[in-house]
């Protein structure tokens, strides 16, 4: 079957929308603040991706040690294959010290919750009120392999105390400012946690 231009384009579209239709329930932590410059922030957001804006360059091969205590016999056998693991390793031991670092130990930066999740916004629990139409600076760094780390702009859709939780407040969040990569990696997380849930659901029946 051949599907014209417009035809695919409006396939495309209404995809793209099914996709930031799905919202699922999540727990991680995350971290936000009230930024001083929204705009720069937004601009900065949206043309870096927040793993660009957060990393160093990767150490180069050549540059790591050798360890024969733990893996001499599979040096030995396979060199090379060893080199480029032990670089891998080491970037991800890298990537995960340096999220962990500036998500948890941002002192500007307050605690929250992520209690549901979608690519066009979020629900988080707080220790405060916000404001309906308040934007605020949000950090997230959801439970997956690889980890990754997102950044965005939020705007305060509603704000209400959490019956459950005394000093707890719940807002919903239509994020304003994502880089696209970011949504992407969002996506995966989104549809992963999707299949984790409709699996747990088959196995209570």
């Amino acid at each position: 079957m051949v599907v014209w231009n417009d035809e695919r384009q409006e396939m495309d579209r209404e995809n793209s929308a099914g996709r930031e239709n799905v919202r699922v329930e999540v727990f991680f932590p995350i971290r936000w603040r009230k930024p001083e410059n929204v705009g720069a922030l937004k601009k900065s957001i949206i043309n870096h991706r927040t793993c660009d804006r957060f990393s160093a360059p990767p150490t180069a091969f050549a540059d790591l040690p050798v360890d024969l205590t733990d893996l001499a016999e599979f040096q030995e056998t396979s060199p090379h294959i060893y080199r480029m693991w032990m670089a891998l390793e080491r970037k991800i031991d890298h990537i995960i010290w340096l999220m962990n670092k500036n998500v948890f130990d941002d002192e500007e930066m307050d605690d929250g919750v992520c209690l549901d999740l979608s690519v066009g916004g979020a629900s988080i629990q707080i220790s405060q009120e916000l404001l309906v139409g308040e934007e605020i600076h949000l950090r997230m760094s959801p439970p997956m392999f690889p980890v990754f780390l997102v950044e965005a702009v939020g705007k305060t859709l509603s704000s209400k105390q959490d019956v459950e939780k005394e000093g707890k407040w719940i807002a919903n969040l239509e994020f304003t400012a994502i880089n696209t990569s970011d949504s992407e990696d969002l996506i995966s997380f989104i549809f992963k946690r999707q299949r984790e849930i409709l699996r747990d659901g088959s196995t209570d029946v």
